[in-house]
């Protein structure tokens, strides 16, 4: 980094300055904010990747003393300390702060409008010192940036810091910056430090690990640099913790090499034996079996000149591995095996060989290998599965010293005059060489508030002109995801095969929870998880692993294209299923009138009737009933066979069909409960997405199905001897209209929404499927009013043709077409139902307890 910036030319001016925009920068820009301060806040991320480590995050450690909706039981404040001084904190007087200022974090967080899973969910694991995110990190980050822009704070994406003030400085503090509008300067009267530390930067590693810093893994955010937290260092700013160390965990060496997050997490080693390059053993792997084993494994790796090692299985234990981002290296037997990974093929089966004899029998491998429940260990012979391993860090421990008032401490051992920190850049202020989880946020979010309340307190004291910006904006768009996979199974299975080893989106709504209780990820496990999905797209707008990441996980697109597979069926080609539609459609619509044309005399077609039998004076009866139940009966017979194979090729986990787990389904039907009908209801970046969609939705499927009661009114006075056309105060008359007036409201709301919608979440084929359905729809309900308003005309022969031919290619329409979503959504909302009551039946555990389980 340069000098420090000088005091010539012109600077943008603000009271309190943030660098840094994750959680500790956010906390602290939005708590200087609320306190009165002008605050502006730069984050060197763009906006689509804003949040830093933050990002990768699901849960956070809160101190409390009565059981929340988030947490069970109590976990007093000096519970807390005494965990860190467990843990070997440097500071107990820091520590203390720490503990005392997570009693209130959570409720803090919550006014702001973050959201916390509900343990009553039974998607998580027990957990009395941690609160888990609804949507995870991503959702967090979200919450907090809304927050942030309501609380005036002015955020600048991509604004990569060039030069500080020195730590001693007691004037006005100058920043220099590259942003995309060239190089800037802006003036401060007090600057928070939030920016993270350093574990992007494998030449910094190195300096101080050795050529193994160069072998260690990113999993956070590729923007943590510490430029700025190591130029303070290096000028008169004392540093705490040590140089290089972090909070590592082992992680598969074949994803990225940054910002991966907790998908690339290894698990295992506790079922298997772990060998380097020369195919020896060097620690013990079953001693740890407990979640600690991420952590010890990644110290571990990160200790040997050669941090890379492989994770080898027998298939006895292969089946007991969590999902994982990529599936083991598979082979018949060592020699394949070693002849795969590189690993030295005489010493692997030197070490398998000593292993196994072990095992019967013999004497104890070198080093000695445990044993227990949780750690068990089959003869490795036959089949062999490998894992590469290496060292992943989440965030480094080394940086700068600060006092209770999250001040700089500096090596003269005064406080900064001007200059706080919070976050990674002085959580080894707090964090010895251990770690517990959640810690990282809570020192962030206490720290962050801290700092941003003692900085407002000090540029309160010193004014300054106003700030010369822009007004802040919502960031831009995410650009489009990349084209998904000519397979949709294969996409479908790759994004939830990412969402099953994340596990952050269990309390977003029913699909996850689903997807974890069906790990292999059948055929039929997708095509129910598909229809499960009610396209309310807030697992996009949450996920860390979202476009523009290298992952790409667009959930909401996968499903999308599973159900378009589904509506279609092997008989019509993919990306023609919207064409054939609408032309089945069209041609019923105007051929039924055709026909009319052609068979009925015109002046009986076109003559005035009027009173009862006057429909069946230009259609006669046995016509219009015989054709509709050949058209409604074939079409819904076809549905019904349909569905029942769909039902048959699902799979998964027990169900218990029992009449609440029934009553459950059908209200789900109802209430549309996935579509934001629970609280806090769906999201995107900006909030909230409220409830008109729903109510849309609502308005045109009950719309719908009042002109089908009309039908059946109608039905039952025909057999009671009266014939159509009904009076206007009669139950058929008024069923249709208010029917169809709902109709046409419902789609015009969809249709406003569709409007504003981002299309990044959307798929081509399910929005030419949408507008096609739409269209018929419209059709349907304005023909009926249309008729209705001039049955009384000569108009009414045609108008009824137009009427009946639109429904006619509704009903073709159905086995194939988007109308049948709902026969599908029901049949998979009743299996969720009947899933969902035999996990909560005596000894069964969730499916959380069951899969996932983060970090601790």
């Amino acid at each position: 980094m340069p000098p420090p910036a000088t005091e010539t030319g012109p600077a943008d001016r603000t009271q309190v300055l943030v660098i840094g925009g994750g959680f500790a920068g956010l906390c602290a820009a939005i708590q200087a904010a609320r306190d009165g301060a002008q605050t502006t806040l730069l984050d060197a991320a763009p906006a689509q990747l804003r949040g830093g480590n933050a990002r990768h995050c699901r849960n956070i450690r809160l101190a409390h003393l009565d059981e929340t909706p988030w947490q069970r039981g109590t976990y007093p404040a000096a519970e807390f300390t005494a965990d860190l001084a467990r843990m070997g904190t440097p500071d107990a007087a820091l520590a203390a702060v720490l503990a005392e200022g997570a009693r209130d974090l959570g409720p803090w967080l919550a006014e702001l409008g973050v959201a916390f899973e509900p343990w009553a969910d039974g998607n998580l694991p027990y957990s009395r010192r941690t609160a888990f995110f609804r949507g995870g990190g991503q959702a967090l980050v979200n919450a907090l940036t809304r927050a942030a822009r309501r609380a005036g704070v002015e955020i600048r994406h991509e604004w990569h810091v060039t030069a500080l003030p020195c730590p001693t400085q007691t004037g006005p503090l100058r920043v220099a910056a590259d942003t995309p509008d060239g190089h800037r300067t802006i003036q401060a009267v007090a600057l928070v430090l939030a920016c993270g530390g350093y574990g992007g930067d494998r030449v910094r590693l190195s300096e101080t690990l050795g050529p193994r810093g160069a072998g260690i893994a990113n999993r956070g955010t590729p923007y943590q640099r510490g430029a700025p937290l190591h130029w303070l260092l290096e000028n008169g700013a004392a540093a705490a913790g040590q140089p290089g160390d972090g909070h590592l965990v082992a992680v598969d060496a074949r994803a990225p090499l940054d910002d991966a997050g907790i998908v690339s997490r290894v698990d295992g080693m506790q079922l298997g034996i772990v060998v380097d390059a020369t195919g020896h053993r060097f620690m013990d792997e079953g001693e740890t079996a407990t979640p600690a084993r991420y952590s010890t494994w990644g110290r571990a790796l990160a200790a040997r000149p050669d941090p890379h090692a492989w994770l080898v299985l027998g298939a006895d234990t292969l089946r007991h591995l969590p999902p994982m981002l990529y599936p083991p290296i598979r082979a018949d037997g060592a020699a394949a095996l070693a002849l795969q990974t590189g690993i030295d093929a005489a010493g692997l089966a030197a070490t398998l060989a000593q292993v196994n004899a072990h095992l019967s029998g013999g004497p104890p491998p070198d080093p000695p290998r445990s044993r227990s429940d949780k750690a068990p260990l089959a003869q490795l012979t036959g089949p062999l599965t490998a894992i590469p391993m290496q060292p992943g860090l989440a965030f480094t421990r080394h940086g700068l010293a600060v006092d209770a008032g999250a001040r700089v401490q500096l090596t003269n051992g005064a406080p900064a005059p001007r200059l706080f920190a919070a976050g990674t850049a002085m959580c080894g202020a707090v964090l010895g060489q251990g770690y517990l989880s959640g810690t990282a946020l809570t020192i962030a979010g206490v720290f962050g508030r801290i700092a941003g309340e003692n900085a407002a307190r000090q540029a309160r004291e010193t004014p300054v002109a106003p700030i010369k910006c822009q007004t802040a904006a919502a960031p831009p768009p995410v650009a489009p995801p990349p084209p998904p996979s000519a397979d949709p199974l294969a996409e479908a299975r790759r994004a939830l095969n990412i969402c099953n080893t994340c596990g952050f989106c269990t309390g977003l709504c029913d699909v996850f929870p689903a997807a974890q209780a069906r790990p292999d990820l059948t055929a039929g496990d997708l095509r129910h998880l598909a229809h499960l999905c009610h396209d309310c797209r807030s697992c996009y707008y949450d996920c860390q692993y979202a476009p523009p990441h290298d992952f790409a996980v667009n959930v909401p697109a996968a499903m999308a294209e599973m159900r378009t597979r589904e509506y279609r069926g092997t008989l019509i080609p993919r990306g023609r299923e919207a064409a054939i539609q609408a032309a089945v459609f069209t041609l019923c619509l105007l051929g039924v009138p055709l026909a009319a044309l052609l068979f009925v005399p015109a002046p009986v077609l076109f003559a005035v009737q009027s009173g009862p039998g006057a429909f069946y004076a230009v259609i006669p009866h046995g016509v219009m009933s015989g054709g509709a139940a050949l058209a409604f009966g074939g079409a819904g017979a076809l549905l019904a066979l349909r569905v029942m194979r769909f039902w048959r090729a699902g799979t998964g986990p027990a169900m218990r069909l029992s009449p609440g787990a029934m009553a459950r389904a059908l209200g789900d039907v109802l209430r549309l409960r996935n579509l934001g009908g629970g609280a806090p209801g769906c999201e995107d970046r900006t909030g909230p997405t409220g409830t008109a969609r729903r109510w849309a939705h609502h308005l045109l499927a009950y719309g719908f199905g009042l002109t089908f009661l009309a039908t059946l009114a109608g039905a039952v006075l025909h057999r009671g001897g009266q014939l159509a056309p009904y009076p206007l105060a009669s139950a058929p008359v008024l069923l249709g209209g208010v029917g169809g007036i709902a109709m046409l409201a419902g789609l015009a709301g969809l249709e406003l929404r569709r409007g504003h919608a981002d299309r990044a979440p959307a798929t081509p084929g399910m929005e030419r499927a949408d507008r096609v359905l739409r269209a018929q729809l419209a059709v349907v309900a304005a023909s009926g009013l249309v008729l209705l308003a001039g049955r009384d005309t000569a108009a009414m022969g045609l108008l009824l043709a137009l009427h009946l031919g639109s429904v006619l290619g509704l009903a073709l329409c159905l086995p194939f077409g988007k109308l049948s979503h709902g026969a599908y959504r029901a049949a998979a909302l009743l299996r969720h139902a009947g899933e969902r009551a035999a996990w909560r039946a005596p000894g069964l555990t969730s499916a959380a307890d069951r899969g996932h389980h983060p970090d601790r």
